[in-house]
């Protein structure tokens, strides 16, 4: 009896265009996705940590710590909170230290520019800032941040959504609004160096932050984690984002754990089941990831058994990563999220993660 080999996706090599073109997918974001225009989850735990304890430790520092400790980086986190409330501090001051560090990065190299003035105020709104302010915003990004993943893949979500290829949702584990922001920054962008006349471009996207946003024929972006936007330093500023819904600290991943059918639970689960899922800036140690894709993959098996189907030997959503160079962990890695119903799609690079999802997605040639 022949057996199909089991096979990773090398996701830029022309052999695998359009593997994911048919049918339904979602494209399912973390951290390493802003990597370079914020900070990565290590970086933002050991910053916040250095800065509640006031200690100074190097990156190589925590990294042995955290390696020794065994806990994970929400634990950490977690510790830092708890160091706030013990210092009588109260839990909203611990969001805007999260809010600071978030978006420190981009303030730092914003800093002595003059669109520093108003680089907050048009993250914040960016469908509503000056056109001469949006300009100035993209070219500052795509000068200073040209190589950082999220500017390409919201590049790739527009040019998804014009070839009417787009996802069928989005779902983000981070807490910054960088994706939605930026997409919506370059449409209004290529709007207004486009022949006239010109007034607003079509939105294709729509953050959610809790389940009643949902009133919209748009892709939504789906922030299951809560988020936070960068504030307007005025007190009265109104606050649209998710804080109240962060699940930052240990004690909120622990919740949604223990809790039965949590949104962020019956949301991730409808379209593991439903769609393909595209994993990208995700490392898959999240325990609750793995425990939802885990139930799902049991129920689609076994679906697909009762169906005559015998057993699927490649599974269909991908782990967008990169290839290791050692022959034995390639292997290793492979074969690590089978019973997650997840393989890989080999990347060399990270800078190829726009044409790595334009090429498994089969999106039209020079689109």
């Amino acid at each position: 009896m022949h057996v199909k080999p089991l096979v990773g996706v090398v996701a830029t090599d022309e052999k695998f265009r359009g593997c994911i073109g048919s049918g339904r997918w979602t494209l399912c974001v973390g951290a390493g996705l802003s990597r370079g225009v914020a900070p990565t989850w290590f970086d933002l735990t050991l910053r916040i940590v250095n800065q509640v304890f006031r200690s100074t430790y190097t990156a190589k520092d925590f990294d042995k710590i955290v390696a020794e400790s065994g806990w994970s980086l929400d634990a950490w986190i977690q510790a830092a909170a708890n160091e706030y409330r013990v210092q009588g501090k109260a839990d909203d001051e611990f969001t805007d230290l999260l809010e600071s560090v978030l978006y420190s990065d981009l303030r730092n190299v914003a800093s002595g520019l003059p669109l520093e003035r108003y680089l907050v105020q048009v993250l914040n709104d960016p469908k509503t800032a000056p056109r001469a302010r949006v300009l100035e915003i993209c070219e500052f990004l795509e000068t200073n941040f040209k190589g950082a993943s999220v500017l390409g893949v919201a590049r790739l979500l527009i040019t998804a959504a014009q070839s009417r290829m787009a996802p069928y949702s989005v779902i983000t584990f981070n807490a910054d609004t960088l994706l939605e922001t930026i997409i919506d920054l370059f449409l209004r962008r290529d709007h207004y160096l486009g022949p006239g006349p010109h007034s607003h471009p079509v939105y294709f996207y729509k953050p959610i932050h809790r389940p009643q946003d949902i009133s919209s024929d748009k892709t939504f972006i789906y922030h299951c984690h809560g988020t936070i936007m960068p504030r307007v330093e005025r007190e009265s500023a109104p606050v649209f984002d998710g804080r109240d819904r962060l699940v930052f600290l240990e004690q909120e991943y622990l919740r949604i754990a223990a809790t039965s059918a949590s949104w962020p639970e019956t949301l991730f689960q409808f379209h593991s089941q439903t769609t393909r899922m595209l994993f990208v800036g995700l490392s898959m140690s999240d325990a609750n990831i793995r425990r939802w894709m885990a139930s799902t993959n049991d129920t689609v098996a076994r679906d697909y058994e009762l169906l005559g189907h015998g057993r699927r030997v490649n599974p269909q959503h991908l782990w967008f990563t990169r290839k290791p160079s050692d022959p034995a962990m390639e292997r290793l890695r492979l074969v690590s999220l089978l019973h997650l119903g997840i393989r890989p799609a080999w990347l060399e690079d990270w800078s190829q993660i726009a044409y790595a999802l334009a090429n498994v997605l089969g999106l039209p040639r020079g689109a």
